[in-house]
């Protein structure tokens, strides 16, 4: 029996964010940003599954629900809600941030507070991965896998569900 997945990985599937990796307990970068950009690739069922005309599902489906996920995080501050050294204080409009030596003031509606310990790429494309999953299992998808690049040629990618 044959397999299919669908490629899905459009100019605008893109996200531009600022971060910072933390290391280790003393070693962490600058807050930085990149212009992020996203692939999809999409496990559909068994042939006998598919549409009795030969195609899964409208691309434009997976699209829609992909770039609207994508433009929450696009241009926001992305933070680790779950790092043990980052302390989080709303005072007004205003998110205050302390990570150890440091403090930032950003405005709340700028922030994105991920439920990860680390905003680096194989945490983003684990969330967007569960997330795409979950919304995309109503269709019968069997998995869905995510690569996040944070610049050409360097990112990571999950697959959820996992192949193990």
């Amino acid at each position: 029996m044959s397999t299919t997945t669908l490629h899905l990985a459009k100019q605008n599937f893109k996200f531009s964010a600022a971060h910072f990796l933390i290391f280790d307990e003393t070693h962490a970068e600058r807050l930085h940003g990149h212009n992020y950009q996203v692939k999809v690739d999409i496990k559909t069922p068994s042939e006998e599954e598919l549409h009795s005309d030969g195609y899964f599902l409208d691309f434009n489906v997976f699209k829609k629900d992909i770039k609207a996920r994508l433009d929450q995080w696009d241009e926001m501050v992305l933070l680790p809600e779950k790092q043990k050294d980052m302390k989080f204080k709303k005072n007004g409009n205003s998110l205050e941030v302390t990570f150890r030596d440091r403090f930032y003031v950003f405005p709340v509606k700028e922030v994105s507070l991920l439920p990860v310990t680390n905003t680096s790429v194989e945490q983003l494309s684990r969330l967007l991965a569960e997330e795409f999953f979950a919304e995309f299992k109503q269709y019968g998808v069997k998995s869905v896998r995510v690569y996040v690049a944070e610049t050409a040629g360097q990112g990571a990618s999950t697959v959820v569900p996992s192949r193990a």
